[in-house]
């Protein structure tokens, strides 16, 4: 007897070997009996078994999961029509060729110059501005689709692509160590000595009563003593709203000092003698005998400032109208936008960043921080330039001396360009010399304007005049009636408060429409036109820079020249005298026989004398 064999499956392919081997032995006809697997097993292949049974798999017990139909023959299990790569996989498509299909389908949406790719020779500086996003309603109707719908800037443009890469290329290795930064934070102080106290009022020769307090009886005092007028002509001056007697400083010290409800609750319950008061109490105790005296006085000062208040209040209406019309038709701001965004668009190829329709006006002020690989220029530097000999071919054209349709190529520029750095030079330094002169002086008066101050202050003009309607009629049922010119001063100021309103709706119109042009959302006058502001600015900061460059270059280039020209005429000079130096050594021999020669005659001569 063997031990027990706890390998099930060991086990029972012993027995089907065991099995097999003792039918094989015998006459062959009692079939092999395979015992039934036990519980969980997978039962084995019957071998040499019947014809029904031969390469068959039989049944699984109770409880199993049937074979495949593809296993009953015991072949592998044929592959599922069209093969195993019959759904081929489709490429996901890549950021920048997303971007590439979306500015198409825009640009032929919007009728707009595609967008081209651009593949600079060297790996040019990154520029961080902020773009216009790939969407047609950000670009629709905007100064973007009216450039996007130009031609090729190549052909008006003086645009050299190697000298561009050249000068905002990065640096593969850079030696330039950090600049240490002096900050010079020296604070200033100013000593000063306090002055102590006020001066000691001497004048105290009667008894008088006082019931204001002492600080403000004393400032109220000091107000008072400037008015050269008694209590009661005030009191007159301000009901007939005479303003040759007090004028707009006057009645707004009136109105500084005028008594408070508890004051005049103070002075009104006093019972005594009014004579032994003091002056304030008095100038107080005049103020309350008349009733809504406070009301007048504040709109004798409407009447007095509204003819300074209106006509400013219009003149910075229609600055900001003007200014809102100059940017969106300057042909010289359309055409500096343009370079602007092809110079970007330039340094930022093959990023998300260089695909793109426009930029938002925060990126304005970012193109003088970009500075170039040798650290010598900007970007808004190099601009300028571009836009300056651009500018001057351009006014050839109009004159006519530049020919029509004359495109800038590589043999014009070369020739012409240094021919006329002089002219350009001469042009920058005229009257009219800035490119965007007319438009920074439209925006620059907007950029001090303040939308909450117009609108708070053409508020208050239109609360002046309602109150001061309801004070005429109230003080015509009284006994203190408003002056007949009061009247047609009210009827005078709702036709300028119309006007005024008028124009407020109309700079308002004009500023979200110039808004909506550039692709900005609306913000305050103020924050709007002071980006532009400070963008001129340093455009005209560069312009200066870049005349001042070329000066100097002339200039230095001049002092070579005389330099050139010095040593050639030193030379020239030296050459000549050589010249006439071996001249003069060339007839020296010839001289020198001449002389022998004669000396020899002299001595023949005097031997013929002596024989005879």
């Amino acid at each position: 007897s063997s031990p027990p064999n706890f390998d099930g499956g060991g086990g029972a392919a012993a027995a089907v070997q065991k099995n097999g081997t003792a039918s094989a032995g015998g006459s062959g006809t009692n079939s092999c009996v395979v015992p039934p697997p036990p519980p969980g097993l997978v039962p084995p292949l019957m071998i040499n078994g019947g014809d029904d049974a031969a390469g068959s798999i039989p049944p699984p017990p109770p409880g199993m999961i049937p074979p495949p139909p593809g296993l009953e023959g015991g072949g592998i299990p044929p592959p599922p029509p069209g093969g195993l790569l019959s759904s081929p996989v489709r490429r996901r498509m890549t950021a920048e060729e997303r971007r590439v299909q979306l500015a198409a389908k825009i640009a032929e949406e919007l009728d707009l110059q595609p967008l081209q790719p651009i593949a600079p020779e060297s790996k040019m500086r990154r520029f961080h501005w902020d773009t216009t996003p790939l969407d047609v309603k950000e670009i629709k109707d905007t100064v973007w689709h009216d450039i996007g719908q130009m031609g090729t800037l190549e052909k008006e443009v003086c645009f050299d692509k190697k000298q561009f890469e050249s000068l905002f290329h990065q640096r593969i290795k850079s030696s330039r160590k950090g600049k240490s930064k002096n900050d010079d934070d020296g604070a200033e102080g100013t000593a000063g000595q306090k002055r102590k106290g006020g001066q000691k009022n001497k004048f105290h020769k009667k008894v008088t009563v006082e019931l204001i307090e002492s600080r403000r009886s004393y400032n109220v005092d000091i107000t008072l003593s400037r008015f050269k007028m008694s209590y009661g002509d005030m009191v007159k001056a301000v009901l007939e709203l005479d303003e040759s007697k007090i004028g707009l400083e006057g009645v707004l010290k009136l109105m500084s000092v005028f008594p408070s409800k508890e004051e005049m609750k103070t002075v009104s319950q006093y019972a005594g003698d009014p004579s032994i008061l003091g002056k304030v109490e008095q100038f107080f105790l005049t103020m309350t005998s008349i009733p809504g005296l406070h009301l007048r006085l504040r709109n004798f000062r409407f009447l007095l400032e509204f003819s300074q208040t209106a006509p400013k209040l219009e003149e910075m209406l229609k600055g900001v109208i003007e200014s809102c019309k100059t940017l969106t038709t300057d042909e010289n701001l359309m055409f500096l936008l343009r370079l602007m965004l092809y110079c970007g668009v330039y340094l930022n190829a093959g990023t998300a960043k260089g695909w793109t329709f426009g930029f938002r006006l925060t990126s304005l002020n970012k193109f003088k921080s970009l500075k170039s690989t040798d650290r010598k220029t900007t970007l808004l530097h190099y601009i300028v330039k571009r836009v300056n000999k651009s500018h001057y071919y351009r006014l050839q054209r109009k004159a006519g001396r530049g020919g029509q349709g004359r495109e800038f190529s590589s043999k014009n520029r070369g020739e012409e360009v240094k021919t006329n750095e002089s002219k350009i030079s001469r042009l920058g330094s005229s009257s009219s010399s800035s490119f965007v002169e007319n438009v920074r002086n439209a925006v620059r008066r907007s950029s001090r304007v303040e939308m909450a101050y117009v609108e708070s202050e053409i508020k208050q003009i239109s609360q002046s005049i309602s109150l001061l309607k309801i004070s005429i009629n109230e003080a015509a049922k009284s006994g203190n009636p408003y002056p007949e010119k009061v009247t047609e001063f009210c009827t005078y100021a709702e036709e300028r408060y119309r006007a005024l309103s008028k124009d407020l709706y109309t700079a308002h119109r004009e500023f979200a429409e110039t808004c909506r042009y550039f692709g900005e959302k609306e913000a305050t006058w103020e924050e709007f036109f002071a980006t532009w502001d400070l963008f001129f600015a340093e455009y005209q900061r560069a312009e200066y820079d870049v005349k001042r460059n070329i000066q100097n270059a002339l200039r230095l280039r001049r002092k070579q020249e005389y330099e050139v020209q010095r040593k050639r005429a030193k030379r020239d000079r030296e050459r000549r005298q050589q010249q006439s130096r071996k001249l003069r050594d060339s007839r020296s021999p010839r001289i020198s026989e001449m002389v022998g020669s004669d000396m020899l005659a002299s001595e023949l001569m005097n031997e013929a004398f002596d024989k005879l």
